[in-house]
């Protein structure tokens, strides 16, 4: 059986799905951002009889085409939709209805989701796999992966978690480096293991340890928000360091990510009332990009003209 997996290539989270898809069923493997979803959902090999799509929700601006893509898909090859984010019922419905089998949580992160989906095939070092997911989309204390936690040694897990991810963070930009994330853990390498991730995630921490003093002078306050536009790869790490730098609830990084238009990320403490993911998808969406994620992270892309408008949005909202 042909086997292909398309995963979110900008997490460990996604790439922990994609390394247990691969392990599991022996998938090929295609790392894809919201932006040219689209696009790798129409090059899925027509032989292909057996397709995995992980860890990239389906946004309100991009719907229809969305479903469309799966469905064709489904024509020739049974189609498993691994996710977390949210998901409107109308969504869920027509998935369910095109014969897509949908493994949907919101309490769980994807690693997680898919470890429990295809854990008979998995040998028993794939739930540390799960766990760096876990760990880094910062769902650890959700009910499965607490339980798989219980049985791993917590410490252990945070430092693999961290090292991945902040590997991650400094080279995740290279076209061949989160491909390798994923077959190494594939093989069911430890993240320490993998050439290269423990000196790149040492100097990720002297990177985030100069980004913490840097934000603090880049960085503005708009009510009850921080915000700054940097050229890091993890706009996720700066979101979370204006937090702390400005004693806000919100942070926002935004980065060009091609002309005229920026990617955002959005992080938010316990503090903040609004769920980011839904927020953002509206907003973006009005402004003429696209958004979505969780409630305390989300992220979204829209044009560069807009970041005033979306921020001055958002800071009514906070």
């Amino acid at each position: 059986m042909k086997a292909f997996c398309i995963s979110h290539v900008k997490d460990v989270d996604g790439l922990g799905s994609a390394a247990l898809v691969t392990a599991a069923i022996g998938a090929e493997v295609a790392l894809s951002d919201y932006d040219d979803l689209l696009e790798n959902l129409a090059r899925v090999p027509s032989e292909t009889e057996k397709f995995v799509l992980c860890d990239l929700g389906a946004d309100n601006a991009n719907i229809g085409k969305f479903l469309d893509g799966l469905k064709r898909i489904a024509e020739h090859a049974e189609v498993t939709y691994i996710d977390h984010h949210y998901m409107t019922p109308q969504t869920v419905e027509e998935l369910r209805r095109s014969g897509i089998r949908l493994v949907h949580n919101t309490k769980e992160c994807s690693s997680v989701l898919a470890f429990e989906e295809f854990k008979e095939s998995l040998p028993q070092r794939a739930s540390l796999v799960a766990l760096l997911g876990a760990v880094t989309d910062y769902m650890d204390d959700s009910p499965t992966a607490r339980k798989l936690m219980e049985r791993a040694d917590r410490q252990f897990v945070l430092l693999e978690a961290t090292m991945l991810a902040y590997a991650l963070s400094k080279k995740g930009s290279s076209d061949d480096f989160p491909m390798r994330i994923v077959s190494q853990l594939a093989k069911m390498k430890y993240p320490h293991e993998i050439l290269g991730v423990p000196k790149l995630a040492f100097d990720q921490l002297e990177d985030v340890k100069k980004l913490s003093e840097e934000v603090k002078k880049k960085g503005r306050k708009m009510g009850r928000l921080a915000y700054m536009i940097t050229s890091q790869h993890s706009t996720g790490n700066v979101a979370k360091l204006l937090v702390g730098a400005f004693d806000v609830p919100l942070g926002v990084a935004m980065k060009e990510k091609r002309a005229g238009w920026y990617e955002v990320s959005l992080r938010s403490t316990s503090e903040c009332k609004i769920h980011l993911g839904r927020t953002i998808d509206r907003i973006a969406n009005r402004l003429g990009g696209k958004g979505g994620g969780h409630r305390n992270a989300a992220g979204c892309s829209l044009p560069a003209s807009k970041a005033k408008t979306m921020l001055s949005e958002l800071s009514t909202k906070v």
